[in-house]
């Protein structure tokens, strides 16, 4: 019991700065969102919640192409931290868009009333596209400040995240709603 308690001490600070997940697959965030949609980010404002705790960055999305559910052509998506009046919040493990940015979400409904969807998952489902000179499409979900916990052995890890073909993971998403 004590060496227990002495190594939870020890992953404490780890847990205390950073964001740490369990890993999801492809198939997991999907079943889990209502949409999933890939986007280019249009603009992106950020505000204090009701209280003036938090500060929240909206980002509407223009929605290129729908993968599940029913997507109107733009979505705006709600994720924690950002900047108001020289106040930054940043919490590891969110990526924050710039207009012209392309990724795949999993989204679901907000648990606040404000009409914005949430990316599943927090980073797991924020798909960020990137185009290579040679005309291949990838998309990856890694964040450099996130950690992922492992079920099997205990252990905390840096979070890689997935990367693969645009197309594989269509083709995988495609899969996990037609079950």
């Amino acid at each position: 019991m004590r060496r227990f308690v002495y190594l939870l001490l020890l992953a404490v600070p780890v847990l205390l700065f950073a964001t740490t997940v369990v890993p999801l697959g492809v198939e997991s965030l999907t079943r889990m969102s209502t949409h999933v949609v890939e986007g280019k980010a249009v603009s992106s404002t950020s505000q204090w919640n009701s209280d003036h705790t938090f500060i929240f960055t909206y980002t509407q999305f223009e929605v290129q192409k729908t993968l599940k559910g029913e997507a109107p052509n733009t979505v705006t998506v709600r994720q924690i931290g950002g900047t108001v009046d020289g106040i930054t919040q940043k919490v590891a493990g969110v990526r924050h868009w710039r207009p012209g940015e392309e990724a795949v979400l999993f989204l679901q409904p907000s648990s606040v009333a404000d009409g914005a969807l949430v990316v599943t998952g927090l980073m797991q489902g924020n798909f960020l596209i990137r185009h290579t000179p040679a005309g291949h499409t990838y998309v990856s979900n890694g964040m450099p400040d996130a950690f992922e916990y492992k079920a099997v052995g205990g252990e905390v890890t840096s979070y890689q995240g997935n990367t693969m073909r645009l197309e594989e993971l269509e083709s995988r998403i495609q899969k996990a709603v037609v079950k």
